[in-house]
């Protein structure tokens, strides 16, 4: 997902809550705490009303943006990824928990990973992300799933482009799934066939098939 969707903390609560991992842009104003934050306890129980569940925060640690916690790494924590041919980046992982209204829950969220990238002669990073993968995902995976998001844009352009996807003019949820149906169908051959001839593979030449023994062409003279 890209920062517009990444910054829903709602959309990827449901997505966590469905089971499913995700990699999500956000952006660098998007505030986090470290993973080993520890909280306050709830205030006391007055002994009226309804007992205090939200946790407290202790003096001096605030959250901190993404862009913050960027500046701040160390240079030996940013390495240099290729994650398509001829296009490589610099980034950075590390653990972090999302602080969106952490201050009106009673349980800390989960941490998560934050990628970063912060290409070579810019003045800070370009691009944040934030993601459930499990703790032992490599960087070169979180970087391969991040980019993979360019990958699946193009797709919906060859789709919508090439096999008709966008030309449905319909009014019924039937008919458009229908169209949609046969316009993936579609483009999944496309897809296939693509990828069984690369460009940087080795061409396929069929080979003919040998002579069976005795084949004599058409109109060839008896032998005497």
């Amino acid at each position: 997902m890209d920062a517009g969707y990444g910054a829903d903390t709602d959309l990827r609560d449901a997505l966590t809550s469905l089971g499913l991992s995700y990699v999500a842009g956000v952006m660098g104003s998007a505030s986090f705490r470290p993973a080993d934050y520890v909280p306050l306890p709830p205030k006391p129980y007055g002994g009226q009303g309804r007992r205090p569940s939200r946790l407290r925060q202790p003096p001096g640690k605030a959250p901190t943006a993404a862009r913050d916690l960027a500046f701040a790494l160390p240079a030996a924590a940013w390495r240099t990824v290729t994650w398509r041919e001829g296009m490589r980046g610099r980034f950075a992982a590390f653990r972090v928990r999302p602080a969106h209204r952490d201050a009106a829950r009673g349980i800390l969220r989960p941490v998560e990973w934050l990628l970063v990238e912060w290409p070579k002669g810019e003045a800070e990073p370009t691009k944040y992300f934030l993601s459930t993968l499990p703790e032992r995902t490599s960087l070169r995976r979180l970087v391969h799933l991040a980019k993979l998001r360019w990958r699946i844009e193009r797709d919906f352009e060859d789709l919508k482009q090439e096999v008709g996807l966008g030309h449905y003019e319909g009014r019924g949820w039937r008919g458009f799934h229908h169209h949609a149906t046969l316009a993936i169908a579609a483009y999944g051959f496309l897809v296939a066939e693509r990828a069984a001839l690369p460009p940087s593979a080795r061409r396929w030449r069929p080979k003919a098939p040998g002579l069976p023994p005795g084949f004599a062409p058409r109109g060839r003279p008896a032998p005497a």
